[in-house]
């Protein structure tokens, strides 16, 4: 049965591994970035340092290496996204006319294509919301480690940015780390909770 929770090791070395052939260490050796292979039959199995990373046809290019990796990442990927999204479902107390959109597919477009590590979350007023109560939050949550960046403001009448919700929290708010998917989530969950709670109260 494969896993439901993201596997963090092979998170950081794939995408160690795929930093260390692409962009300005496109033109590194695979042995400066730390990659070797293990042929096995008709396959060559991948590794960074000495973690599996990707098994690959025994000819390939390194941009179907790269792409490769990508693809790998991806699956893992997923389970984080699916992770912190559950929690925050679950637990992310929204103001009344507001809605939570995880832009799951978009942001794993943008890492097939580019190699972009970063899922967009954002919560964001609906035609219902009362216009002297909208807030604007987004959530970049990133896909190679537990860690997230966190925007959060109260809107004015034209829908722009006016007050800053975590004007008073420090980075460790702004900027969460934890150990696992679901302990970021529930980090998240309690500095916009309690950032919006008060925000509802002071309007």
């Amino acid at each position: 049965m494969i896993g439901t929770r993201p596997n963090l090791a092979y998170l950081k070395a794939a995408w160690a591994a795929h930093a260390g052939i692409s962009a300005q260490n496109c033109h590194q050796s695979y042995e400066e970035a730390g990659i070797s292979f293990e042929r096995v039959n008709h396959s060559c199995i991948v590794r960074k340092d000495d973690m599996q990373v990707s098994t690959m046809p025994l000819r390939h290019t390194r941009q179907e290496l790269r792409m490769g990796f990508l693809g790998r990442i991806e699956l893992e990927a997923r389970k984080a996204a699916g992770e912190i999204e559950a929690v925050l479902m679950r637990d992310l107390a929204l103001p009344e006319g507001h809605l939570l959109m995880v832009e799951m597919e978009e942001s794993m477009r943008h890492l097939r294509r580019r190699g972009s590590r970063a899922l967009a979350i954002f919560i964001a007023p609906t035609a219902a919301a009362d216009i002297s109560s909208r807030f604007g939050v987004e959530i970049q949550a990133f896909l190679d480690a537990p860690r997230a960046c966190l925007y959060a403001h109260a809107l004015n009448g034209d829908g722009y940015a006016a007050v800053d919700l975590l004007a008073d929290c420090g980075k460790r708010e702004r900027h969460p780390r934890a150990a696992t998917y679901g302990e970021l989530a529930q980090r998240i969950v309690a500095t916009l909770n309690a950032a919006l709670e008060k925000a509802v109260l002071l309007r």
